[in-house]
């Protein structure tokens, strides 16, 4: 009987290692006190509106990542946001200089939504994106659909190249720009790391019934 328990808990010690959401890439430290930050919208084209595209660059070790939400933070001035975003667009390109060479197609064809935080902040996620990703640099952002341009996209300390952005509605045409020096739009991508199932072996299960 005995073993038998131990069996089992080994089965299941190895089954939430398989299926435990790990923080794949977080940039959300100090994003409170921001200083700057980024257009990062779907909300119609000037002059009543802008859409505006911002992305940060990202580093997927061996073993890739299997991407389940990515989160990003807005400060909040129109707190209308929360409950009325449902959905928006994902960029996602492979990194191969200090901006991307891809236009961001629009679309809303990724559900998110916003809710407003404790610190007054909005969070938008899209979730359940089962998004795999290889090892390799990218430029990855998501961008909500939103009833206006109301509310920034919050900055925090750059990691690698600074955040990029792409105007629609850019003067003299759109184009990518990295127009914040120093910072980065604060993310927080969760999922599925590389998984070292051997870590959990029988010996250390038993160890734990002595």
């Amino acid at each position: 009987m005995k073993r038998t328990m131990i069996i089992l808990m080994a089965l299941v010690l190895m089954a939430g290692v398989a299926n435990a959401q790990d923080i794949l890439w977080d940039q959300t430290e100090g994003y409170e006190g921001w200083s700057m930050g980024f257009f990062n919208v779907q909300a119609g084209g000037p002059p009543m509106g802008m859409t505006a595209y911002t992305v940060n660059d990202i580093v997927v070790p061996a073993g890739g990542w299997t991407v389940d939400s990515i989160k990003i933070y807005y400060d909040g001035f129109n707190p209308g946001w929360a409950g009325a975003i449902t959905a928006g667009a994902l960029f996602l390109e492979p990194k191969t200089g200090s901006v991307p060479t891809g236009i961001p197609a629009g679309g809303f064809d990724i559900p998110m939504t916003c809710v407003q935080l404790g610190n007054g902040f909005l969070e938008v996620e899209a979730s359940g994106l089962a998004l795999v990703i290889n090892e390799g640099e990218y430029w990855i952002g998501i961008t909500p659909a939103t009833p206006n341009a109301d509310n920034i996209h919050v900055s925090v300390a750059g990691v690698g190249d600074d955040s990029p952005t792409y105007d629609t509605g850019g003067f003299p045409m759109p184009m990518w720009g990295a127009w914040v020096a120093g910072f980065d739009g604060a993310m927080l991508i969760e999922g599925l790391g590389p998984v070292a199932t051997e870590s959990v072996s029988m010996g250390s299960v038993k160890a734990l019934y002595r």
